[in-house]
């Protein structure tokens, strides 16, 4: 159990490590020539920042009174805590969550990452969010994987904690593979990454994720992460 604790330990603080250097590179990773995959006509972006003032104060839109509109919690006293983090260059993780159990089932609702996204030369907002955010190709996954494996690997921080190989196992953690699914009518963009049960929304230059698990299937958990999205979005710019 203890090196279980000290493993699970380990990948937390290699994840913000690698999301720290994969932000300090995000210009590299663009220049991967990943393409949009939305192939509809082209839509614009609003030049409202209305998120801004909730950069870092996730707990003032993810409350229980909103999810009591959408969310059944059967009786149960739901715990709600938010979670910070503050690393490199002031990169912030904070966080809320909504836990509870209903017989040995935990559930949960989180609302993290209300960050505002770094724009180049090269793209538009719109443009800079699918190409963060899209299903990548084989080729994609495996240019994408050796550029973070070079950053782990040779990060001073990474090498005091871990070693090579447990390193290579964490960069397979990442994400490479996520298969994202284009959602429509929320915010300026917004894709569903079915794997982590993760709804990514764009709004002006600012992005959010609900994460929602509810023990009911996929498609009922995205429903409420639509709805939880969109509610959110209401109250931060109405």
């Amino acid at each position: 159990m203890k090196k279980a604790l000290n493993y699970l330990t380990l990948f937390g603080f290699t994840i913000f490590i690698i999301v720290a250097c994969g932000n300090s590179s995000d210009k590299s990773s663009d220049n991967l020539k990943f393409e949009s995959p939305s192939k509809e006509k082209p839509r614009i972006v609003s030049s409202n920042n209305c998120f801004e003032k909730f950069h870092g104060k996730p707990e003032e839109l993810l409350t229980k009174d909103l999810l009591d509109k959408f969310i059944d919690f059967e009786g149960v006293d739901a715990n709600v805590a938010k979670v910070s983090e503050q690393i490199i260059r002031d990169i912030d993780f904070a966080q809320v969550n909504c836990k509870w159990k209903i017989g040995r089932q935990r559930h949960i609702v989180r609302l993290s990452k209300i960050l505002k996204i770094k724009l180049y030369e090269s793209k538009n907002g719109l443009e800079r969010f699918y190409a963060k955010y899209h299903t990548r190709t084989p080729d994609e996954q495996e240019e994408l994987k050796k550029l973070y494996d070079s950053l782990v690997l040779n990060s001073d921080p990474v090498k005091q904690k871990t070693d090579k190989s447990n390193a290579e196992l964490l960069s397979e953690a990442i994400g490479f593979n996520f298969e994202y699914l284009n959602i429509e009518d929320i915010g300026d963009a917004a894709v569903w990454e079915h794997k982590i049960n993760d709804l990514i929304v764009l709004v002006g230059d600012y992005q959010f994720t609900v994460n929602v698990d509810l023990n009911k299937g996929n498609d009922h958990d995205l429903e409420k992460a639509k709805l939880i999205a969109k509610a959110i979005i209401e109250k931060a710019c109405n």
